[in-house]
């Protein structure tokens, strides 16, 4: 991605003092996508303009915050809007810590096989997911090296994302722990949550390693507790790697949860075109007794086309 650094130091001397310098970087993305659910079909364009700060104080710590303008480019018709400047991140010599109005539990760190980003819009109802019905909020998140591996952590104390320190009715927490293995790498997750006394929890390994020619990754997820809907398992398998310039993957994810299974496969492929930009198609297929019937508007398959352009 381009990026277009702009040195604020000028500016900042000019109008105010020397005493306030910083460095801003800009970045840009866009799209244009066709989605077809089964008959139901649908354009996406979007795009987001994103803005990075950060600067460093006189002992060494780096502190940064971003923002977006924002089209959603995941959806049709999504309404512009304005997000961000809402997390400070502190990032220290073997570690760093974010206090943001949304952070997020490591939940999910098994679903390997979930590859697409467009072809899931309009996709029948998931019943038996193997998911936390939340896992952000306003908190706390913090990571940091132990030799070669890398331990983080997050706290949420409002899933409401309004910063009720100590009156959020949903809080939870997770780590994650990233191990280097020669070739391979391994993560683990565990995280918990309580939504008003409604307490689940969900625990995550994902086993990534290079084979031929690609990279393979295997992964498991498992829920437990009040929610019975998405309490099971997941068993996750993903392949990439590149054919003459295109970039291909194929994942599989099978769901047993809540006495239902259900099987879910994704298929992407990108080439780049020059100049940020690229063409990509996905595929996604989610079938058995945890998807809902096909409708007028929702379908088991989902396919999606069309290009992506990175500034």
């Amino acid at each position: 991605m381009k990026k277009i650094l702009l040195a604020i130091s000028a500016i900042s001397a000019a109008m105010f003092s020397t005493a306030a310098n910083a460095d801003i970087s800009v970045s840009g993305s866009a799209n244009a996508v066709y989605v077809d659910a089964e008959g139901n079909s649908q354009g996406h364009v979007g795009g987001t303009i994103s803005f990075s700060m950060s600067t460093t104080t006189d002992g060494g710590v780096t502190i940064s915050t971003g923002g977006q303008i924002t089209n959603d480019p995941d959806a049709a018709g999504g309404a512009g809007n304005a997000s961000g400047m809402t997390a400070l991140t502190f990032a220290f010599a073997n570690g760093s810590i974010t206090v943001a109005d949304d952070v997020a539990v490591p939940a999910g760190t098994g679903l390997v096989g979930e590859l697409v980003g467009h072809a899931d819009s309009n996709q029948v109802t998931h019943t038996n997911d193997v998911a936390l019905t939340t896992d952000d909020g306003s908190g706390i998140s913090a990571s940091t090296s132990i030799g070669d591996m890398t331990l983080a952590g997050t706290y949420f104390y409002d899933g409401g994302h309004n910063n009720n320190i100590d009156g959020g009715t949903t809080t939870g927490a997770g780590a994650s722990l990233t191990i280097p293995l020669g070739d391979m790498s391994l993560v683990v997750s565990s995280s918990s949550v309580d939504a008003n006394g409604t307490e689940d929890s969900s625990t995550g390994g994902a086993l990534t390693m290079t084979a031929g020619g690609g990279t393979l990754s295997l992964g498991i997820e498992t829920t437990s507790g009040d929610t019975a809907a998405t309490e099971g398992e997941a068993y996750s398998v993903a392949y990439s790697t590149t054919l003459g310039g295109a970039s291909v993957a194929v994942g599989y994810t099978g769901f047993d949860a809540n006495s239902n299974t259900s099987q879910k496969t994704d298929v992407t492929v990108s080439q780049s075109i020059g100049g940020g930009a690229s063409i990509f198609a996905e595929y996604s297929n989610l079938s058995g007794a945890g998807a809902v019937a096909s409708s007028q508007t929702l379908g088991e398959g989902v396919v999606a086309v069309g290009t992506s352009v990175s500034f």
